[in-house]
């Protein structure tokens, strides 16, 4: 296993330095055609896939990937660990098959929103239905081939379904006006009346709970790893790996500026004269350690339920999953705003890459699977005793 493991490394490495080789400051805004180019035929995109024949690469591989990515710029990272969310959902799909989904394989970058559901409605001229509606943050959108999303037929939402739409048929209805992770270009797209074959369509519920994993087409063998059934444990910890690189991108920069430039209004030559300087940079170093602990931690805990079925992880522990994936995020946040207080107001100016890290890591920490204290009131509902689905069925 561990030689397996080692190849994988091997591989994933080779396949990380051919997209930075590639990848140029122009790529922050929007990511070029020679970066696309590199891109849309790595099997970065879809680590997660279990629709071959070899097994699935390990979510803790997802999240050192992304993390690597993310040091050189979160967007790039954040479109990598969408992907590999929505290739993992794909393969929840029975009868989408491959071959339906055309030029894939030329694009491997795939994107999905689990917003609000727009709406189905069955279509008279075929045995399919129409798709309408409108998806806020679809990150990596214009890059991708495919589109996952949520709709539901007429107004009862607890029926909802996932649609996986052929990019093309999808219009772009506002531009992403964030001023952080500026590349990843989350555009709000929009449906009308595109037509969807059945195929195209399946339970969101069954896909939460994993009950669709029992007739799945695509499992190939009985003892390979399947990370079916863990939807959302894959989804809320693909993500991590681009702030938690970008926040050590941006601890490095410091870190470096610290032997470079004086304290103003102080007799200190250097920020590393400073012994008060020192212990913050080295309090920041531990934090950021136990944060990337928590995420590895995050991602066994899902390796080790899709490499064991009869490992069912509880209630308790998808919560616990979910809002310590948030507890990361948000103290992400904390230790870039802590690295701009030593830093200094020149950290913010704009090209410092200080300026832009922080831009970045605010805007992907508050992501709605993260945000609004949600995940954190998950977990009180469990531990006094109440039915979280109340709340969301998103854990």
């Amino acid at each position: 296993m561990s030689e397996q493991i080692c190849m994988q490394h091997l591989d994933l490495d080779a396949e990380i330095q051919r997209i930075i080789n590639v990848y140029s400051e122009i790529d922050r805004e929007k990511f070029s055609s020679e970066l696309l180019e590199v891109v849309k035929t790595s099997q970065l995109m879809k680590l997660l896939d279990e629709t071959g024949r070899s097994d699935p690469y390990t979510l803790r591989e997802v999240l050192r990937v992304c993390q690597n990515l993310g040091k050189i710029d979160a967007s790039l990272a954040w479109v990598v660990g969408v992907s590999n969310s929505a290739w993992s959902t794909y393969s929840c799909f029975h009868s989408l098959k491959m071959s339906d989904l055309g030029t894939a394989e030329q694009n491997r970058i795939f994107a999905m929103v689990l917003g609000r559901p727009g709406s189905l409605k069955k279509d008279s001229a075929s045995d399919g239905y129409l798709l309408n509606g409108q998806w806020k943050y679809a990150s990596g959108w214009c890059y991708s081939s495919y589109f996952f999303c949520l709709a539901a037929e007429g107004t009862d939402i607890s029926d909802t379904k996932v649609i996986a739409v052929p990019t093309h048929l999808l219009e772009i209805s506002e531009d992403w006006k964030a001023t952080g992770l500026r590349g990843t270009q989350s555009v709000t797209v929009c449906a009308k009346d595109v037509q969807i074959p059945r195929s195209n369509i399946e339970d969101y519920s069954q896909i939460l709970s994993g009950r669709n994993t029992l007739n799945s087409t695509h499992i190939v063998g009985e003892n390979r790893p399947s990370y079916l059934g863990l939807f959302t444990g894959v989804l809320m910890n693909c993500l991590l790996g681009s702030v938690l690189g970008a926040t050590e991108a941006g601890l490095e920069h410091v870190e470096a500026a610290a032997n470079k430039f004086p304290i103003a209004g102080s007799t200190y030559a250097l920020l590393s004269d400073s012994g008060a300087i020192r212990a913050e940079l080295g309090r920041l170093r531990s934090t950021l350690d136990l944060y990337q602990r928590a995420a590895e931690y995050n991602a066994d805990i899902i390796d080790k339920a899709a490499c064991d079925p009869d490992l069912v992880l509880t209630v308790q522990d998808r919560v616990d999953n979910r809002c310590r994936a948030t507890q990361v995020m948000r103290g992400c946040v904390s230790i870039v705003q802590d690295l701009l207080w030593i830093y200094g107001s020149s950290g913010l100016e704009k090209g410092n890459p200080l300026e832009r890290i922080w831009r970045d890591v605010n805007t992907g920490a508050r992501h709605g699977g993260f945000s609004k204290l949600i995940p954190e009131e998950l977990v009180g509902l469990v531990r006094v005793g109440r039915d979280p689905t109340s709340l969301t069925k998103m854990f």
